[in-house]
């Protein structure tokens, strides 16, 4: 059944981010260019003098080699604009970058964001580069920003804060003892980096209502384990940010 949050979403009017709309616009170059149908040579060449005839590289992989390195080059003079503007906000005069007049709504960037490098692992996974039918989406884009940001700020990642309804679990859902994400999450517990659960759902302080809608997660800690100063960085607020709880070394909020 579809939930009332999902319905209203669709039908209210959403602002666009004027940073993804620009970085869309640069990208429909590379895609319209590759759209385009290519002629293939036959599949072999014959040489006389081969014992065997050798075999041609198809086109159609030869072309889309070339566009993923047009879309890295845009996605490398993006991140070059953004390096520009950091280091003139840094001296007071970041309306003077070349971003600032592309996008005149740009915001701060408080890190730098690798977005090549960013591009070539979700290239890697969704072959954007390759479509011939779809443009690059909002959604693309969004993803190669957040991993961007990622590799950015892992070396000193120190807290990762996560919403549960739409985001860990399905809308009005408990987290499964079966979700993929209970690994993930465990693995960033022992690597000493704190995870917190920050949801609107309003219990009061009534701390067993929580620990029901993240049984799954809990007893996914027990399963694994963890020690008592790995769980202690586990925090859930709860209450739209007013009723914080800590998890002890049962795995109980």
């Amino acid at each position: 059944m579809t939930s009332q949050y999902r319905v209203n979403y669709h039908l209210r009017a959403h602002k666009r981010d004027h940073l993804v709309e620009f970085i869309k616009g640069m990208l429909l170059t590379p895609f319209v260019l590759h759209a385009q149908p290519q002629p293939q040579p036959p599949p072999l060449l014959h040489d006389d003098h081969a014992a065997e005839p050798r075999m041609r590289r198809p086109s159609d992989e030869r072309a889309q080699e070339a566009n993923a390195q047009r879309y890295a080059e845009i996605f490398a003079s993006i991140e070059e604009l953004i390096d520009e503007h950091r280091a003139l906000h840094a001296d007071g005069i970041a309306a003077y970058s070349r971003l600032a007049k592309l996008v005149p709504s740009i915001g701060t960037f408080f890190t730098p964001l690798p977005l090549r490098q960013a591009f070539g692992r979700v290239n890697l996974r969704e072959r954007i580069s390759a479509r011939k039918h779809v443009p690059p989406s909002f959604n693309d884009i969004r993803r190669i920003l957040n991993i961007a940001q990622v590799i950015a700020i892992a070396p000193q990642l120190r807290m990762v804060t996560f919403d549960g309804d739409m985001t860990l679990y399905a809308d009005g859902q408990n987290f499964e003892h079966d979700n993929a994400l209970t690994d993930l999450l465990v693995s960033l517990l022992r690597r000493r980096i704190a995870v917190a659960i920050v949801t609107a759902a309003g219990y009061g302080d009534d701390a067993a209502r929580y620990e029901m809608r993240l049984s799954g997660l809990l007893k996914g800690f027990a399963r694994a384990g963890l020690r008592a100063d790995e769980v202690a960085r586990f925090f859930v607020l709860g209450g739209e940010c007013n009723f914080l709880f800590g998890c002890s070394a049962s795995y109980r909020l």
